[in-house]
């Protein structure tokens, strides 16, 4: 809170920052701080792990001297790991009203009482098979009701062997969430979505264990959580620990079965699956033969301190006020829309706080509750494999068995079981023995059993490089839809000021952040006269201090630098499009009706025509619009965008890479809306100019917004309407009217999706390894004697 893009004057900031200094002097007075320094003189080699599958290195391949082979170093490490995670976790307790120390810190808790705490706190580790309880239904009454949370003890196993393996890898740890509104903190900022609040607490103690965080929140307002699981791990990402909150949206059984199938079969890793409550692990614990990894959170909030009143609630530690008892509708939000900066200046006036802040929207304190429930479980987590490690070493000797530590059989273990005991009818009149996920899209069951991969616009997305545009082709004249949209600013958002934490009240970042070490000898003097020269002369400080302005400059541009490195370095490793050569077929241009050439009448559509970072992590910056955004600083990270297209439009033509199991489906929608800009105007396809080169004018064609209504099949479907199918540069299919119908009826809340190709002998063929599949070009166009009549668009395409 005491950084110069704040627009407060320089006096304000410098008591800020003396402020912050002399609180962390009373953290670590009080709570102790990470005091761990590595003793070896020479700078030490790195464990590289290119080559292991998992990281699953052998203790043998580890390089001598590398920190992994040091004894002493690892012993006093776990020494201070154990402390760091104690300190976080008292600190918790003592924020809800649970201290085991006083202000002097000394201890206050009896035996007794302790004992009475941790039972109210309990994380609940019970045995994944037992004849008591039923995990799959949640509906027995043996299964707990009170404490933190659920896990099976197959479940806290395999979270104690991920984080071991990432303490000795040096890894990254992935936590994600996906939902609905709720979940994705509507009515915040979407800082304080309960993601992000674990996130924040948990950030730098994963970062002084040596380990990545990252947090993600892939929850969309309005809708499920399908969407997105038909992109498996492309669109989600990696995930150690999955969260599923879509009650409202995604209450039956099918979609969240395929939640959790897809979960287990996509991507790396397999994680551990949370949820916000009993029942929703369905039939994939009997599936995997109790390997699986399951758990759910508890709703219990009898161990926090009751509120009665506003008055009382004022004698309440800060965190706990509103959350057991009398709830108090204006201290439910605190989120606004801007904190003034000195380096941004909104075009449009800001509402005073973000919209959707209705009855079924938690609020920060919820928010943050639900988060520290999660930091809670991974502390506990982490307490175990400190002690796993500490115990393995006495028993087993010197460096740590791979036994405790190794990942990838767990992974290989769990997926194979699920592929092999997932059910299929055996044919007509015979009794349905499907899985609720088989029956999500009766037409294709077989995508319980394969791992999804996915190319798609809507925000949240992992990775930009799974943008459904960067596999499009480029009509003859250049032109491919983009997002025209410009955002006012790209750097982070300012904390709220509003939002610190109160004076005297426990600060768990603040104790997670202390440390021993001296900060960097750096002089940070700085002046707010902005009149002072501002060139690259400056960059001096010897001879006078740098400016406002300055510092403002340089933020920016190592904001933008940091950016770019990041995404150039995940290309490669994500997007299996990036840096090929040849993937696209070369495409006829005879003129022929037929040809299959991209169109050049498709554009952009959605809520916010505009990119942005939105991979649902702290870092993403979303919307920010320069001339729309009343809110910039909400920061919701979902949006719907898509491709729109009509039957002038031309040939949609895109790329899907590595296809293996034959399947190939598109999410569309039949009733996306308002008319297409680009083709408005034009009498025929592709306006007569399939194949000019001309290049194309960017600044010609402005993104446009739909408008939604509630139209039918019969005004907006004509009845000649056909859509056809082209595979790799010839027409396969030509979808009538009656049977491209029969695919507007949504699995989900807005998901319906056709089906483009579909293989089933491709999945039979004998892959080597090494085989990464085949390269795949599609091509769609619409077709009809109305053409204006009839708009459609796509936003998804899905594949294995």
């Amino acid at each position: 809170y005491a950084s110069h893009l704040y627009d407060k004057s320089k006096e304000f900031l410098d008591q800020q920052q003396e402020k912050f200094i002399e609180k962390m002097k009373k953290v670590r007075q009080t709570w102790g701080a990470w005091d761990f320094v590595d003793d070896f003189a020479e700078e030490r080699p790195w464990a590289d792990f290119t080559n292991d599958d998992y990281k699953d290195k052998a203790n043998e391949d580890f390089i001598p001297g590398s920190w992994q082979t040091d004894e002493e170093y690892v012993s006093k490490f776990i020494t201070e790991a154990k402390s760091l995670v104690d300190r976080v976790t008292e600190a918790i307790y003592a924020e809800y009203g649970s201290p085991l120390y006083n202000d002097k810190h000394e201890k206050i808790l009896t035996d007794d009482q302790l004992k009475e705490r941790e039972e109210k706190w309990k994380i609940h580790i019970l045995p994944s098979r037992n004849s008591s309880y039923d995990f799959s239904s949640g509906k027995p009454q043996h299964l707990p009701i009170k404490g933190i949370a659920v896990l099976t003890d197959v479940a806290f196993a395999g979270l104690v062997r991920k984080l071991l393996h990432a303490l000795i890898t040096n890894d990254e740890f992935y936590a994600v969430l996906g939902g609905h509104s709720a979940a994705a903190g509507h009515g915040n900022n979407f800082q304080q979505n309960r993601i992000l609040m674990f996130h924040r607490i948990m950030e730098p103690v994963f970062d002084k264990l040596g380990i990545r965080l990252i947090s993600r929140n892939m929850a969309m307002g309005g809708v499920g959580t399908l969407q997105i699981s038909l992109g498996g791990a492309d669109l989600y990402g990696e995930a150690d620990i999955m969260e599923w909150d879509s009650g409202m949206t995604e209450n039956s059984p099918p979609p969240i079965d395929f939640f959790n199938k897809q979960a287990i079969l996509t991507g790396e890793r397999v994680p551990l699956l949370l949820h916000a409550n009993p029942g929703r692990q369905f039939n994939v614990l009997e599936e995997t033969n109790h390997t699986a990894w399951a758990g759910h959170y508890l709703e219990d909030v009898s161990m926090l301190p009751e509120t009665v009143d506003l008055a009382q609630a004022q004698t309440l530690p800060w965190a706990t006020r509103f959350l057991n008892g009398f709830e108090s509708r204006d201290d439910k939000y605190n989120a606004i829309c801007w904190e003034p900066r000195s380096d941004v200046i909104p075009l449009i006036n800001q509402d005073p706080h973000p919209g959707s802040q209705v009855g079924w929207h938690p609020g920060n304190r919820v928010h943050q509750w639900q988060g520290r429930k999660l930091a809670l479980v991974v502390l506990k987590g982490l307490a175990a494999a400190l002690e796993q490690w500490e115990k393995g070493i006495e028993t087993d000797g010197f460096p740590l068995a791979e036994k405790y530590w190794h990942i990838g059989p767990s992974y290989q273990t769990i997926r194979e079981n699920l592929r092999t005991h997932i059910n299929t009818p055996k044919g007509d009149g015979e009794e349905d023995v499907r899985s609720p996920c088989e029956k999500l899209i009766p037409w294709m069951p077989r995508i319980c059993r394969v791992a999804m991969h996915g190319y798609g616009m809507w925000q949240p997305r992992a990775h930009q490089d799974y943008d459904l545009l960067n596999i499009l082709h480029a009509a003859p004249n250049g032109y491919k839809p983009t997002y025209p949209d410009k955002q006012l600013y790209t750097s982070f958002d300012l904390l709220p000021l509003n939002q610190a934490v109160p004076d005297n009240e426990i600060d768990v970042h603040a104790i997670a952040i202390a440390t021993t070490a001296p900060a960097p000898d750096l002089d940070h003097s700085w002046t707010d006269d902005v009149e002072i020269d501002n060139n690259a002369t400056q960059t001096n400080s010897s001879t006078s201090p740098p400016s406002r302005r300055w510092l403002t400059a340089a933020s920016h541009k190592a904001f933008r630098a940091s950016t770019k490195n990041t995404a150039a370095s995940l290309a490669a490793a994500t997007n299996p499009m990036a840096f090929r050569t040849g993937v696209h077929r070369q495409l006829a241009a005879s003129g022929n009706d037929d040809d299959i050439v991209p169109g050049r009448g498709w554009e952009t559509t959605g809520w916010r025509v505009t990119s942005g970072l939105c991979d649902g992590s702290a870092m993403s910056t979303c919307g920010r619009i320069k001339d729309e955004d009343k809110c910039l600083m909400t920061g919701a990270n979902d949006n719907h965008l898509d491709v729109h297209g009509t039957p002038l439009s031309g040939w949609l033509v895109f790329t899907v890479p590595n296809v293996k199991e034959g399947i190939i489906l598109a999410r569309m929608e039949w009733w996306c809306g308002s008319a297409n800009k680009i083709t408005e105007s034009w009498t025929e396809v592709n306006d007569g100019k399939t194949a000019d080169t001309t290049p194309y004018n960017a600044s010609a064609v402005d993104g446009r917004h739909r408008e939604l209504g509630k139209p039918t099949p019969d005004q907006l479907v004509p009845q000649d309407f056909e859509m056809d199918i082209a595979i790799n540069g010839k027409i396969t299919k030509v979808m009538k009217r009656e049977e491209w119908l029969t695919h507007i009826a949504e699995f989900t809340k807005n998901c319906a999706v056709w089906p483009l190709f579909n293989d089933e002998e491709m999945a039979k063929r004998d892959w080597k390894d090494g085989e990464d599949g085949e390269d795949i070009q599609v091509a769609i166009r619409f077709r009809s004697s109305t053409p204006k009549k009839a708009g459609y668009c796509v936003s998804h395409v899905y594949y294995a």
